[in-house]
């Protein structure tokens, strides 16, 4: 991903939160949201900071996709503008004036629908929500009269081994009512993450997502998805010469970014992780994104266009030092014709002045 500039059209000089923001904009937004958003106006006011998304990701604990959804959610109702390269890469993001936005509208993602009786649930929404709404004790209740839904929340309790905070239960209707998750598929969802170690509901929510962008609406879709992960993981761990330990989030989410965001294949990025090994004796998710990262900005897509870039590099490299040679053999020739100038015996004397004959003349006709 390209370089991406952080700006604003109203610079402080301090990180200043406006009334605005909190009266009109906070209540609306998911949590996660407004920690984004705030730590992009820290980020204003930090000279020559290194800003990009994969950093913001591992500051916040969170994936780029959830980055990007914040993003997304803060140009919805006016607060930022993102800006894009002719590549359509993110390049920039300008911060608006909050209190000088004249064109503020709340933007409403996948509001429940009013309760009007307790004969049923919320009717299911047409589109995805892009945060978690927070339902109402009448509407839990609604929802909780489905034998389906109440299983569920049952049997999550007893995966977890405790009871649900009003969090976890809106967390787990946002995936049923919103994401348009099967129970059976949120079932699986939960007991796939808990045997992974993850019993985070921030954890779980960003899986339900993902799935729910990749389209998956089947446990069978699920397991496919899961098995094509663990399979890349466990090449990437191979390649890296890691043996039998977790990897951490930080390097999850560079394999995230290695086949999400970059869409190489699972032999590209196991090429760059034994280049890793090859040049470091060690195995660093830093260095090999440093390789893949390259390829990227040189639209690497198979091992050809590898073996194209590795042609070009060692050709120009061979030409660098021919350059080198030549240039290093010139100055050896001419060091050593001076040195040999300077041991010449025969030189190495004054030399007489020439001769005038005139002079010489007129002094022997004198006398």
């Amino acid at each position: 991903m390209a370089d991406i500039m952080l700006h604003t059209s109203n610079n402080t000089g301090y990180t200043c939160i406006s009334n605005t923001f909190i009266d009109d904009y906070m209540k609306d937004a998911n949590g996660e949201y407004v920690k984004i958003y705030l730590y992009l106006l820290r980020c204003l006011n930090r000279e020559d900071y290194d800003f990009s998304i994969s950093q913001l990701a591992d500051c916040l604990d969170h994936t780029e996709k959830d980055i990007m959804r914040a993003f997304t959610y803060w140009e919805k109702v006016g607060l930022l503008h993102l800006e894009y390269s002719e590549a359509h890469e993110l390049s920039g993001i300008c911060l608006q004036d909050v209190n000088g936005n004249s064109s503020f509208t709340s933007v409403n993602y996948a509001a429940s629908p009013n309760v009007a009786t307790m004969h049923g649930a919320p009717a299911v929404s047409d589109k995805p929500a892009s945060y978690r709404p927070s339902y109402s004790p009448d509407e839990l209740d609604a929802f909780c009269e489905e034998d389906a839904v109440s299983d569920l929340l049952f049997a999550t309790q007893t995966y977890l081994g405790r009871p649900l905070s009003n969090s976890d239960t809106n967390t787990l209707l946002f995936w049923y009512d919103s994401l348009h998750m099967t129970v059976d598929l949120i079932q699986y969802l939960i007991e796939t993450c808990i045997d992974n170690g993850h019993s985070s509901f921030h954890y779980m929510d960003t899986v339900a997502r993902n799935w729910a962008e990749d389209g998956i609406t089947t446990v069978e879709d699920a397991r496919k998805s899961s098995s094509a992960h663990t399979n890349t993981i466990y090449s990437i761990k191979k390649a890296l010469g890691i043996g039998n330990r977790d990897l951490v989030e930080s390097e999850l989410n560079f394999i995230d970014k290695w086949v999400n965001t970059f869409g190489f294949s699972l032999d590209i990025i196991c090429e760059a992780c034994e280049r890793t090994i090859a040049s470091t004796n060690k195995p660093s998710f830093k260095y090999a994104d440093s390789i893949l990262t390259s390829w990227n900005k040189s639209s690497v897509k198979t091992l050809e266009d590898v073996a194209i870039l590795d042609k070009e590099f060692t050709k120009a490299s061979v030409a660098k030092l021919t350059s080198a040679s030549r240039i290093k053999k010139v100055n050896e020739s001419s060091n050593t014709a001076a040195r040999a100038k300077s041991n010449n015996k025969f030189l190495n004397f004054d030399q007489r002045q020439g001769y005038d004959f005139e002079a010489l003349e007129k002094k022997l006709l004198g006398n």
